[in-house]
């Protein structure tokens, strides 16, 4: 997780120099660089995923607990297995279609930037999920034990 971390604080800091760079591009040089749109909102996904991946790691992300908390101990346990259930199942979904569109998109590249693959891209979608994955799974295999 320290390294999804790492990685996510760089792209974090990327994204905002190439913010940076592109304003003053723009209003001062009158200069603005198609580029770095593109290129920052790519960013932005990898920062999604990956900050998804970490709030499954930590088990922080956003759930409702009123009802669970009205069940008892056992209740929470039972809804906390099956909330964890549904969330592999759609998290699988999503790493089985990231990976399709990936594969498929494995020749293309970016429109601004020619000699760069567009995967790069899509691979946000893979990766991410499959750590999202792989962290539910180890919390499901936690509340086992």
């Amino acid at each position: 997780m320290r390294l999804l971390l790492l990685i996510a604080s760089i792209l974090v800091a990327a994204t905002v120099g190439l913010s940076f760079v592109q304003v003053v591009l723009r209003y001062i040089f009158n200069n603005p660089q198609a580029w770095s749109e593109e290129v920052g909102r790519y960013l932005f996904v990898w920062i999604t995923f990956l900050g998804s991946a970490v709030a499954f790691a930590r088990d922080s992300h956003i759930k409702v607990d009123a009802i669970p908390a009205l069940l008892g101990p056992a209740g929470m346990r039972i809804s906390d297995i099956l909330r964890r259930l549904v969330e592999l199942a759609a998290i699988g979904m999503l790493l089985y279609s990231g990976i399709i569109v990936a594969w498929r998109n494995r020749f293309s590249f970016f429109y601004t930037i020619p000699d760069a693959p567009q995967v790069l891209f899509y691979l946000a979608v893979p990766v991410g999920s499959f750590f999202m994955f792989w962290y539910i799974l180890r919390g499901l295999i936690a509340l086992r034990s």
